[in-house]
């Protein structure tokens, strides 16, 4: 729990301020999972601060949910064309992709139990980048992807509007 507060902190997610009956505030809670090795035994106990965004109302608190999904036949399709032309193509997981999300709406948290900030009880954050579960998490983070693929020469196929091809290779 340590580390993923520390990881929020640094990504500056939030920022603590005052507040007042008018917002509407979404809580939090932790959840947790342990992970295994390939041997089936423990390795480690993992946490994620999770927003409780089923309290949140469509056109009120948010208004875009939307997020492309590549269609399984799509990628077997990119890959064996990939394997037929001898191209070399890569595969990425981005370590707690939806904290980098920017969000467009207002959002205000609670302040996650345990870590309420001394003599500050009474704030709480308000939201600068998507935390998971909230509904405009997966719009925000693939948002956030797709401008980067952009910016670094990707063109979108125009068949599967989740893959992203470089343009060189076109």
């Amino acid at each position: 729990m340590d580390a993923k507060i520390e990881a929020i902190e640094k990504n500056e997610m939030w920022e603590l301020t005052s507040f007042s009956i008018e917002v509407k505030k979404v809580g939090v809670w932790w959840m947790y999972k342990t992970k295994a090795n390939e041997n089936g035994e423990l390795e480690k106990y993992k946490a994620r601060l999770v927003a409780k965004g089923y309290v949140q109302k469509h056109s009120i608190d948010y208004t875009e949910v939307f997020a492309y999904v590549a269609r399984l036949e799509t990628i077997r399709l990119v890959i064996s064309i990939s394997s037929q032309k001898g191209w070399t193509f890569f595969q990425l997981d981005v370590k707690s992709a939806f904290l980098h999300g920017k969000l467009n709406e207002e959002v205000y948290i609670e302040q996650p139990p345990r870590y309420e900030k001394k003599d500050a009880e009474q704030k709480v954050f308000r939201l600068k980048k998507a935390l998971y579960g909230l509904k405009q998490a997966p719009r925000a983070w693939y948002s956030c992807i797709e401008s980067y693929f952009v910016k670094e020469g990707f063109q979108r196929c125009p068949h599967g509007h989740t893959l992203f091809i470089k343009t060189a290779w076109i």
